[in-house]
């Protein structure tokens, strides 16, 4: 039997193609993790949220009514917040991208656009994937009491996926849509949320071919990674200042970052100034200049259990 749905283990480490850009300028500050803030830019929307195969342009928010998948309106927000599955010390964790909802199908609130990005946008992070198949309807709706609901073709639940892959495909959905909920506004204060997953209108549907949908879901903390890289970002970055930020849970002590150079010679680095956040994670934010050149970025820290979590991206710097 699987693990439960909710309690898998922990564990952290990952691989990035990104591009940076000598020596070191240090800034440390508090660095959005986990369904955090709003982010930049994000406006509320209410509503359902059926999903069409055209490109989303951010504009006002405009509210739908009736069951998930009714009415439709313009996406109501450019950033939503993407969960994807990337190995973490041997094992296969939830790591966050914040996207923009243009990128994928258009859909008439941030929760669906983030559920339609999780089943057709690739991974910025190769190192990342998506557990779920391509599709270009989702209907959802939220209620006053944190309840949220997302309708799915069948066809988005893969086929194939053992039990622990798909118990993993659906906490990838339920922190997706979650985190878009509080970041843009549509949970009630102090909500606990929850997720009612429906399969072409049908609810406890077998999904997956392992997986009845008899319980909400839940959002499950310990399937995040313990510590994981948010930026530099994946692409060719032109030499200068550049950022280096990420999260880390409320557990993970001692970290530190370095950046190595294609001999693996540390060429800068120091102690990670962590600051602590309301929702049990860490957050911490750095700069360093580096001359063009290929480098690799590392962040260490320490777990609760004294084990050591890891994560790192490969990144080249160009002439401006």
């Amino acid at each position: 039997m699987a693990p439960d749905l909710f309690r898998p283990p922990t564990g952290g480490a990952r691989r990035r193609a990104v591009a940076l850009s000598t020596a070191c300028l240090l800034v440390l500050a508090g660095c959005a993790p986990g369904a955090g803030p709003a982010p930049h830019d994000a406006v509320p929307a209410s509503g359902t949220a059926p999903v069409s195969a055209a490109a989303a342009a951010p504009g006002p928010a405009s509210s739908g009514s009736g069951a998930a998948g009714g009415s439709s309106s313009a996406v109501a927000t450019t950033k939503v917040p993407v969960y994807w599955v990337g190995a973490a010390d041997g094992e296969q964790r939830l790591f966050r991208e914040f996207r923009d909802a243009a990128e994928g199908p258009t859909a008439v609130d941030p929760i669906a656009a983030a559920a339609g990005l999780l089943t057709t946008a690739a991974p910025q992070d190769p190192g990342y994937r998506t557990l779920w198949s391509p599709v270009d309807q989702v209907g959802s709706s939220t209620s006053p009491d944190g309840t949220i609901t997302v309708d799915l073709p069948a066809e988005a639940f893969r086929a194939g996926l053992d039990e622990q892959d798909a118990r993993l495909a659906l906490q990838q959905l339920a922190h997706t849509v979650t985190a878009t909920a509080s970041s843009t506004g549509l949970l009630p204060q102090n909500a606990e949320p929850e997720v009612v997953v429906l399969v072409d209108g049908r609810a406890r549907e077998e999904v997956f071919g392992s997986v009845r949908l008899d319980e909400p879901l839940r959002p499950d903390g310990s399937l995040e990674a313990p510590l994981w890289l948010l930026d530099p970002r994946e692409g060719p970055h032109p030499e200068g200042a550049v950022e280096i930020s990420g999260r880390a849970l409320e557990g993970v002590a001692d970290c530190r970052w370095a950046v190595l150079d294609e001999d693996g010679a540390t060429v800068a680095g120091g102690a990670v100034r962590t600051t602590a956040r309301d929702d049990g994670t860490v957050g911490f934010r750095t700069e360093v200049e580096l001359a063009p050149g290929r480098y690799e970025v590392t962040v260490t820290g320490r777990d609760a259990e004294g084990g050591t979590v890891r994560d790192d991206g490969a990144v080249e710097v160009v002439p401006r």
